[in-house]
């Protein structure tokens, strides 16, 4: 039997209404674990560059990571891949919540989802009982009524399900997939492939176990890492959320608000502290994700049930629309879970969209007679309405700024900052190196899988660091240390260290979204209980039996790396995409960080792609796929002439 993993795949064709059970691939599974991994190899075989994010070829794949359902704590994510409609190439979404344990607990690791259903249908998974259930009554329902029927269907409210509302059902690009808890998929237009598929809800009830290995030593193993996660940012110093370091002065909005207001740093400090300020007057309790501590979500109050944030929900809408009230940021993120947006995308359109009409792009004839202006919540809550329902302006604003602005013109396109056409977040990253190469290079195209705990150490004493080091906590090659330990340069002109930590880091968090566990724990806190990859491998050896070490695992990472960098080299990625948007360039950030420019980003990039093994257009080179065993990759790659074949003599 399979160990950690719980040994079923069901294949969904929704054209046909087919339900397959077929035992989960062995070999799949110990090349690429699990989570982001395995989806990533099921997408290249079965979805090629001919296939349209819209098309019934593509696939939707819903994975548990290896670990996820087991004791390790965090390890509760849900992997969810597709060709994306917004970015044109594969991506990902992890999804905490409990989705992802209760799939493993009803016997399954994946669903693959082909095809496109006739009418609405939602999946009811009970253990072995599996079948497509008619949602033509749930059409038009949004998030909160369609989980609360389905529930009083079942007459069971401890079933988990995932859902799209009407922006999902209409294709709006930057729709998201809403789970229980404040837990989405919602970048990339993960909810518009849910919708195109006419599929409204995937509900879950598992009552079995995730068998393990060797239970003894996973619990030996937990038990370090749950005494290491109360650790606090000093060495020795007092307990505290290691989360709540907001830096407001950090936020920049793509160019729509050109500073922050000491009103709006004091309702992100109310959030990250809600025992002060404007928040506690709202705040019910934290709340967490399946066998996590961390509590990084606030719970309130509001219209007879609860909105629960995270951290990034109040910043976004205020931000970029300059409404600075925490009535309105909780309001805007209900209405986001409500009808299955991505917070951050919509906010960055509805800046965009006011950005145009302030500067005369857009006119009242456009914009369906509403004036945009700045600080006003009814424009928002409206521009939010006519988005998901595709209706007057917000059918254009649905597509994202990038193809907005096009359909636009009159000069729309220089306000559309995205990286690969997608929104960025609400956070500066000028004169960050360490954050924009990322940005640019990485597959999710999103600041979240560029930050690392360490960076927060980085400008601290050496003392300290040294510390920092002797304590256990830096996770890093030996080598790296030399880095760390010298004065950080914030100017991004030395920066070989810089590009090695990034390159690394990629490792690390692509082992993070193939377990199953959650980022804040790898590689987000200054002081990570997962605090090194021997330990990653050790958890994997006892869950699941396998003979693996820190070499094996880093392989199963760098494999990984390069076979979705391949699948996107496939559709067209290459050097001119792995980017940032002009403004990256063109503000100077505050000292000591200095201005960027674009031929010192190049050489950013070249360094990072001579470390990946890839050439100077960012292709994987023939070697490297050969040398981590993706010689098939290698072998398509050179019969569609993206790769020359090697001349034999």
């Amino acid at each position: 039997m399979l160990y950690g993993w719980a040994g079923t795949t069901l294949e969904i064709d929704l054209s046909r209404g087919k339900i397959e059970k077929r035992a989960t691939d062995r070999q799949l599974t110990e090349d690429f674990l699990g989570g982001k991994g395995t989806n990533a190899k099921i997408l290249w075989d079965r979805v090629p560059p001919e296939v349209d994010p819209f098309s019934p070829d593509n696939l939707m794949i819903v994975s548990a990571g290896v670990l996820t359902g087991t004791m390790v704590p965090s390890a509760n994510r849900t992997i969810i891949t597709f060709k994306s409609p917004v970015l044109g190439i594969k991506y990902y979404c992890a999804m905490g919540g409990f989705f992802g344990p209760q799939l493993k607990q009803a016997g399954y690791d994946t669903i693959i989802f082909s095809g496109k259903s006739p009418v609405p249908v939602y999946l009811w998974i009970d253990d072995d009982h599996v079948e497509l259930r008619d949602a033509s009554h749930l059409r038009g329902r949004d998030n909160f009524e369609t989980q609360k029927l389905i529930k009083e269907e079942a007459n069971n409210n401890e079933i988990e399900i995932i859902s799209i509302g009407l922006a999902g059902e209409n294709r709006v690009y930057s729709a998201s997939i809403e789970g229980s808890s404040s837990a989405s998929a919602s970048r990339g237009g993960a909810g518009a492939v849910m919708g195109d598929k006419n599929l409204k809800a995937i509900a879950v009830r598992g009552t079995g176990d995730v068998n393990v290995f060797n239970g003894a030593r996973l619990f030996e193993l937990c038990d370090q890492i749950i005494a290491r996660s109360a650790v606090s940012w000093e060495v020795g110093g007092k307990n505290r959320w290691l989360g709540a370091g907001v830096d407001g002065q950090r936020l920049w909005a793509s160019g729509h608000f050109s500073g922050v207001s000491p009103e709006l740093q004091q309702q992100i400090t109310s959030f990250a502290k809600p025992s002060e300020g404007d928040y506690r007057k709202m705040h019910s309790r934290d709340a967490a994700c399946f066998n996590c501590s961390l509590r990084c979500k606030r719970v309130y109050p509001m219209n007879g049930r609860y909105v629960i944030g995270k951290c990034q929900y109040v910043c976004a809408g205020m931000v970029h629309s300059r409404v600075l009230d925490y009535d309105f940021s909780l309001r805007f993120y209900d209405l986001c879970q409500k009808h299955g947006l991505d917070d951050v995308s919509l906010a960055d359109i509805i800046g965009f969209a006011i950005e145009l009409y302030q500067r005369g792009i857009l006119t009242r004839e456009d914009t369906d007679g509403i004036v945009l202006d700045w600080g006003k919540a009814d424009v928002v809550y409206a521009l939010i309405e006519k988005i998901a329902r595709r209706e007057g302006v917000g059918d254009v604003l649905a597509d994202g700024v990038y193809r907005a602005a096009r359909r636009i013109g009159r000069g729309a396109e220089g306000y559309a900052h995205n990286t690969k056409k997608l929104e960025p977040l609400p956070l500066d990253v000028r004169g960050e190196p360490r954050l924009a190469l990322p940005i640019a290079t990485i597959d999710k195209a999103d600041r979240t899988r560029g930050l690392s705990g360490t960076y927060g150490m980085w400008e601290r004493p050496w003392e300290e660091k040294k510390k920092y080091i002797e304590a256990g906590y830096f996770q890093y090659p030996k080598e790296f240390e030399k880095f760390f330990l010298s004065e950080p340069d914030l100017t991004g002109v030395d920066y070989e260290g810089m590009v090695q930590f990034v390159s690394y880091n990629e490792e690390i968090l692509t082992l993070t979204d193939v377990t199953g566990t959650c980022f804040f724990w790898t590689n987000f806190w200054p002081f990570p209980p997962f605090n090194n990859r021997p330990l990653m491998a050790e958890l994997v050896s006892a869950a699941t039996g396998m003979d693996i070490d820190e070499a094996g695992i880093t392989r199963i990472a760098q494999r990984i790396i390069h076979l979705v960098r391949a699948y996107n080299v496939r559709e067209g990625v290459s050097r001119k995409g792995d980017d940032m948007p002009d403004l990256f360039f063109q503000k100077s950030p505050k000292p000591p960080h200095r201005q960027i420019d674009r031929a010192l980003f190049n050489r950013w990039i070249d360094r990072y792609y001579e470390l990946k093994g890839w050439d100077n257009d960012g292709i994987p080179a023939a070697g490297t796929l050969h040398e981590i065993g993706l010689d098939y990759v290698r072998q398509d790659l050179e019969q569609r002439g993206i790769l020359t074949p090697p001349v034999l003599v």
